[in-house]
């Protein structure tokens, strides 16, 4: 803070001066906000404009005087009025993630301090947690992008195209009936229809060799391989005439850096759960391979232990157009794979699976797997969709040039289509989206009784909070289950000591223990899990049935997740059981005491140890499993409960005549869209347009 040698006043001085021109600031822009308050339809607002249109205008004249006179006065002594600034965009997230703090502080156990919380009352706080925690989350993924101008502007600079008109239609209805829950999917495909050339993106659980993969399609190791989850946040890599590496942050100017700097953005080990706040990378190569003008994506491992990672690819999912989901051949295909699967469908992307790793089966085994896999996702989407074998070892070549020349080579060729027709695919689905929301619309406005319907979507409402609640119950229960295992050591070493002391053999007895204590454990959440996956889409039946959904049925899941993959609770080999004595002479329970203590003394902490890593490991894996149960309840229920807030009269409602609506309806139901030829292989979604 630079100052004229000639003033009068001291440093603190001139700070105390710069702080109360900045707080007179503050309360200005507050008197300002009361007008914006007033003109809006919340119904938190605390103002009612009661002023004329020419007081207003006074009033903000003066509110500039005085900012002019406090700018007056600062200069005068030398001081600058402005402080370092931050981008809107920043501040927002910022926010966001303090509304997101205040919500989890509803939660009954917070709650308590306050009194006794009635277990009708804490169902229904969790309820309310979990839908805000869920429509922030949303809000907070869709600022992560970078869109700087609003959908008209973007639909007017990409000009005349097939597209074009229906696109149109879609982003004037999305804001005539303020119907937010769609203009993340709008600008989306807006995304794929300004670009140039076509995105293929690769998807996977950690360590399926996504890293590997690319790194054989670009001809040079760039990407970070290891078996620790890795991958930030999604990685583009397109074609540049000299390498390089670019990196947009939330809270800074990008950077340009050398290639060989992306580990250090791109990798989970130096960039834990995006710390670096970190928006995109793109890398740039003079590889071959693009030079065709494909864009490669790859994205962080779905499954891991970084779940931040996994919901970067989440978030991610909708935006590519073509995609490549890698399943690892010495595993089998796992909720997670299906999931990833089922949205990319859902999002009208072309997918194809990828069989890696087979260099580790023999020929048999492989075809079997394939076969396998070909009936899983044929049963699960009603659909074939195609499975390709692949590895990138040397000895396994051709598998690698099979799929290059059958898959991506007609895409290459052909990109400019293949990018138009994902575009349509996504039109097209948003349309149908849209269409049944506005169905939805018109069947309240003319049921017969308007009261009847209004005790019923009151009581939906109810149902799908206590629904919500249920993830936060299992959630808290996960931990405190997880929590407390480490204290079943003593239990673990009183059932080996009762096995040795049946004539088992002691490092067996002990193992054997240890599997069943910690794996009875282990059941009983993945039966939690498995229960309220089905105890949901039930609620969200139920729902859509008593509010005569008249959209797509609910059919995103039947609650029959495949919860695979359940951490195994083994002990280490290192830990070596003494040889045992004979107790066997002395009582039952006498021998029983003692073998027990002696593998107390023995390896006591070793169990409680590995138990204890074990727990960890459990829970992390619970709550993937829980956060992939609660993403798709949301994007289940989101359509739903953006209804149900318009039914209820909590949102405004846009001031249609019924016949005005239909005429909307028929706009949509007749305007030009994409053919059907371009729906891909495995797409789940049909037409439902009336004739």
């Amino acid at each position: 803070m630079d100052s004229p040698q000639d003033t009068a006043l001291n440093e603190n001085q001139q700070r105390n001066v710069v702080v109360t021109c900045q707080y007179i600031n503050k309360l200005l822009a507050d008197l300002e906000h009361s007008f914006i308050e007033a003109r809006s339809n919340s119904p938190f607002s605390r103002y009612v404009n009661d002023l004329a249109p020419a007081e207003q205008r006074l009033v903000q004249d003066y509110i500039a005087r005085v900012r002019t006179q406090l700018v007056r006065v600062l200069s005068g002594q030398g001081l600058s009025p402005t402080p370092r600034r931050v981008g809107v965009r920043y501040s927002i997230l910022t926010h966001l993630a303090f509304v997101d703090i205040a919500v989890e502080e509803l939660k009954p156990h917070y709650m308590r301090g306050y009194g006794a919380v009635a277990p009708e009352a804490s169902a229904a706080l969790n309820g309310i947690v979990e839908e805000l925690h869920g429509t922030i989350g949303q809000l907070t993924r869709y600022l992560s992008v970078d869109r700087t101008e609003d959908l008209h502007s973007r639909l007017e600079r990409i000009g005349a195209s097939a597209d074009r008109s229906l696109l149109d239609t879609l982003e004037e209805l999305i804001t005539k009936y303020g119907l937010v829950e769609f203009r993340s999917a709008l600008a989306t495909i807006l995304d794929t229809l300004e670009r140039r050339g076509l995105e293929l993106a690769v998807f996977g659980r950690v360590s399926t060799g996504k890293s590997s993969l690319l790194n054989r399609l670009l001809g040079r190791d760039v990407l970070p391989v290891g078996v620790t989850p890795i991958t930030a946040v999604p990685t583009r890599i397109g074609f540049g005439r000299e390498p390089r590496l670019r990196v947009w942050f939330a809270d800074g100017p990008s950077r340009e850096l050398d290639v060989s700097a992306l580990p250090e953005y791109a990798s989970e080990r130096e960039n834990p759960a995006n710390t670096k706040r970190v928006l995109r990378l793109v890398v740039e190569l003079p590889a071959p391979f693009l030079e065709s003008g494909v864009t490669l994506v790859d994205t962080p491992g779905l499954g891991s232990l970084a779940t931040a990672g996994a919901e970067e690819t989440l978030a991610y999912l909708p935006h590519c157009d073509v995609a490549a989901v890698l399943v690892d051949a010495s595993s089998t295909i796992t909720s997670e794979d299906l999931a990833t699967v089922g949205s990319l469908l859902d999002a009208g992307i072309r997918v194809s699976v990828l069989l890696s790793k087979v260099d580790l089966l023999n020929e048999t085994d492989r075809e079997a797997a394939l076969a396998y896999m070909r009936q899983m996702l044929t049963r699960e989407f009603r659909a074939p969709v195609s499975v390709v074998p692949i590895s990138v070892k040397p000895d396994f070549d051709s598998l690698f040039q099979q799929w290059q020349e059958a898959e991506l080579g007609p895409l290459i060729v052909d990109q400019e289509r293949e990018r138009q027709k994902a575009a349509a695919r996504k039109t097209e689905i948003l349309r149908s989206q849209l269409e049944a929301a506005l169905r939805r619309w018109s069947s309240v406005d003319q049921h017969p009784s308007a009261e009847g319907i209004a005790g019923a979507t009151r009581g939906a409402d109810t149902t799908l909070q206590t629904a919500s609640g249920e993830i936060t119950v299992l959630e808290r229960r996960i931990d405190d289950i997880t929590v407390l295992l480490p204290r079943r050591a003593p239990e673990i070493i009183s059932r080996a000591a009762e096995l040795i002391n049946g004539k088992r053999d002691p490092q067996a007895a002990l193992g054997d223990a240890f599997r069943q204590i910690a794996g009875d454990t282990a059941r009983d959440i993945s039966h939690d899990l498995q229960e309220l996956s089905s105890s949901l889409m039930a609620a969200c039946r139920q729902v859509s049935s008593s509010v005569e959904w008249v959209g797509e049925s609910i059919e995103a899941s039947n609650g029959d997740h495949r919860f695979r993959e359940v951490p195994v609770p083994q002990l280490p080999p290192e830990i070596e059981v003494p040889a045992q004595g004979a107790e066997r002479i002395l009582g039952h329970g006498l021998a029983r005491s003692i073998v027990a203590k002696r593998l107390e003394h023995a390896v006591g902490e070793a169990v409680k140890s590995t138990l204890d890593s074990y727990a960890a490991v459990l829970r992390r894996w619970a709550l993937n499993n829980l956060d992939e149960i609660r993403l798709e309840w949301a994007a289940t229920t989101d359509a739903l409960r953006a209804d149900i807030d318009r039914q209820l009269g909590h949102t405004q409602r846009a001031s249609v005549s019924p016949q005005e609506l239909q005429s909307d309806l028929q706009r949509l139901a007749v305007t030009p869209a994409a053919d059907e030829s371009v729906v891909g292989t495995g797409d789940r979604h049909t037409r439902t347009r009336d004739s």
